[in-house]
């Protein structure tokens, strides 16, 4: 009787032992998912339907969408200080886009400004200093967001997928399909590329998210549901729309579609 209480309990301690040393291997699933700060914010005038948006040097540039309406800008970052002269401030630059174009995703490459049309198939390339319109350049698909590696421009299309083109003629070098935990990931709209990934809004949600641009998975979530719902919006498409990167301040500025604000946001983890 005494033996079999003692096989028991060497079994025991046996199986506690083997229990610790699985635990100590096996490694801790980390929370990849970024936390931000908003760290400043400036007006946004709410006549621009965001489509694309980067910083370079102290100004933004950006592109605003519709038909009739579509635009290219350029304005500073820093604001005046009265709360009407934020408000009534001029771009230091505007070119109007022909009418039968809807504008969407911009990108900034060896000082050019490349924009995307919506469903015309057409690349729009204009001289960054002046933003004298310069040439088309066809493609097939839609435009949604554009963005830059520094080599190539990387486009997307409303679905899952990413093109990667190269910026002479655009043609398309590479494709990747984006999933998360290997579900597709569609609606991707505007992009940003920073330090080697790839930040994407997703189209009607309230997050951005954080590809890999080798696999294609996505590797973080930024959820601004929370700052989104400061700003008291009515109109179901005034969308979270707008990431571009300010090296200076080293975060991001995010704002949308119409929306009255642009928020400066740091990623914290």
């Amino acid at each position: 009787m005494k033996q079999s209480i003692r096989v028991k309990q060497f079994v025991y301690a046996l199986l506690c032992t083997s229990l610790l040393l699985i635990a100590n291997l096996t490694p801790a699933v980390a929370d990849e998912s970024p936390h931000y700060e908003v760290i400043a914010e400036r007006t946004h005038k709410p006549t621009l339907f965001t489509q694309g948006l980067l910083v370079d040097g102290d100004h933004f540039y950006e592109s605003s969408g519709l038909y009739n309406k579509s635009l290219l800008v350029v304005y500073p970052i820093a604001e005046p200080a009265s709360a009407w002269a934020k408000i009534s401030a001029p771009f230091t630059k505007k070119q109007s886009i022909p009418s039968q174009y809807f504008a969407e995703g911009l990108a900034l490459l060896n000082g050019k400004l490349y924009l995307l049309t919506w469903r015309e198939k057409t690349l729009l390339v204009y001289d960054k200093a002046t933003l004298n319109y310069e040439k088309s350049i066809s493609y097939n698909g839609e435009g949604w967001g554009l963005t830059s590696n520094g080599e190539q421009l990387i486009r997307s299309d409303g679905s899952s997928r990413l093109y990667f083109h190269n910026a002479t003629d655009f043609t398309v070098t590479k494709t990747i399909n984006v999933t998360d935990d290997g579900t597709d990931v569609s609606q991707l709209n505007e992009l940003e590329f920073v330090r080697g990934f790839i930040w994407a809004n997703v189209w009607h949600q309230d997050q951005i998210v954080k590809i890999d641009p080798d696999s294609g998975h996505v590797v973080g979530k930024i959820d601004l549901g929370d700052l989104k719902k400061t700003l008291n919006l009515k109109d179901s498409e005034q969308v979270l729309n707008g990431i571009a990167w300010d090296e200076k301040q080293q975060a991001f500025w995010v704002t949308g579609k119409q929306w009255p604000k642009m928020f400066l946001i740091r990623i914290t983890h």
